[in-house]
């Protein structure tokens, strides 16, 4: 009878209250729900094995690529740096262990199988050299261990070392057609002459396969025809060499040289009176050739795939990290980056990403099954959204675009179209 007496006012009252009680319990056992269906994700996200994720970097501290392949460790070491600020790999810090090949292939033979067997790591980002490559790539093969190689360059070195061999960095043939185009068009050139060296690996296919190739496709009347002239790695005198090439009086040379070689061979040239211009692909873009060259270099094309003029979100964010990375190197030669430094922290990403689409455990009794899911990732990998990777063919080479460069004011240019 007390509760028939109730002014209506205080029904609604009550009324109202309940239906807010259980709107709010409502709301509380949907969140319950979606926590445990989400609990298996979030158990499995922080259940990662180990205190460290192990990454190995096989390249050349020492020898002759001394200057690039410090760049190439600065460059993975920003990318460990950049993810373990940002809490590592759920959870787990990134551990980058770096072993010098000291440029010879040799040497990057006993460095992959000290990663592989004493650091235990994951998988390799290098060597740098094609001629490298040629010598741990089978070896990879048999370890079943991924090495990423950010400067091997050499058409064909993939594919014949499937399943386990990949490179993060265009093929010479790709990057010759696009500035072979662009020398054309600038110089006007007919006629070309090619010098090689013979015992470097990328170089000798440059010289001997992808010019010739490259030259033909343009149209272009090579005048060394299947004899070009010749040198080696590190020879230190050119004069026999450029009084050869300056007797053919070609619209234009093509070079297959590694940086320092190109600089010798373009310095002499000028000495003798040569004022054709030279052009090759991206082995010549290391060494400092504009820096070093001044002006006897100038008008020289090349190509790749970055340069640090790049000003997109991606790069301004790959250089701060490069700029406190480059204190495990620091020098003049390596505080600014390059291409190749870019191609290894993409190459760390990408391990990272594998890391966690394919559900690596890092437990040390998976490590063979987890250094088999990074390959079998990278083996379909063709939507990366990198620095300036996207993955790679079904070859294992890298999917990226060229950039034709020319040399100017001491410095490497876009060329404009």
């Amino acid at each position: 009878m007390h509760e028939m007496l109730k002014n209506p006012f205080t029904w609604k009252k009550e009324e109202k209250d309940m239906k807010r009680k259980n709107k709010i319990f409502l709301m509380a056992l949907f969140c319950a729900f979606a926590l445990v269906s989400l609990f298996p994700l979030i158990s499995s996200a922080q259940t990662i094995a180990g205190k460290e994720i192990r990454i190995g970097a096989a390249l050349c501290i020492s020898g002759h690529g001394a200057n690039v392949g410090k760049r190439e460790a600065i460059g993975a070491q920003a990318a460990v740096d950049a993810i373990n600020a940002e809490g590592g790999v759920y959870g787990v810090p990134l551990k980058l262990y770096i072993e010098d090949t000291a440029s010879n292939p040799q040497e990057a033979v006993n460095v992959v199988r000290k990663l592989v067997a004493d650091h235990k790591i994951l998988a390799i980002v290098g060597p740098h050299y094609s001629s490298e490559a040629e010598a741990t790539f089978p070896l990879g093969n048999q370890l079943k261990i991924v090495q990423i190689c950010v400067a091997s360059s050499k058409p064909g070195l993939s594919a014949a070392n499937r399943p386990y061999a990949f490179r993060n960095t265009l093929t010479e043939d790709k990057i010759a057609g696009a500035v072979v185009k662009a020398f054309k068009k600038r110089y006007n050139i007919k006629r070309v002459a090619i010098i090689t060296d013979i015992k470097d690996a990328v170089s000798k296919s440059v010289g001997t396969g992808v010019l010739p190739a490259a030259f033909k496709a343009e149209g272009l009347e090579v005048i060394t025809g299947t004899d070009p002239v010749t040198f080696q790695t590190n020879d230190t005198q050119f004069m026999a060499q450029i009084t050869k090439l300056k007797a053919m009086n070609p619209d234009g040379i093509g070079m297959g040289a590694l940086g320092p070689d190109a600089l010798n061979i373009i310095t002499e040239a000028r000495r003798q009176g040569m004022t054709q211009p030279f052009m090759s692909t991206a082995p010549i873009m290391e060494g400092e050739v504009p820096q070093l060259g001044g002006k006897a270099v100038e008008g020289t094309f090349s190509g790749t795939i970055w340069d640090r003029s790049d000003d997109s979100p991606k790069s301004k964010k790959f250089k701060e990290a490069y700029d406190k990375a480059v204190r495990i190197y620091p020098g003049e030669y390596t505080k600014l980056p390059d291409y190749y430094a870019v191609n290894a922290y993409d190459a760390v990403f990408m391990t990272i990403e594998a890391i966690k689409k394919k559900g690596v455990t890092n437990k040390p009794g998976d490590l063979e099954k987890d250094r088999a899911k990074v390959m079998e990732y990278f083996t379909t990998l063709r939507d990366f959204k990198g620095v300036a990777s996207k993955g790679f063919n079904e070859v294992g080479d890298g999917v990226k675009d060229v950039q034709v460069y020319e040399i100017k004011a001491g410095q490497w240019v876009a060329v404009k179209n």
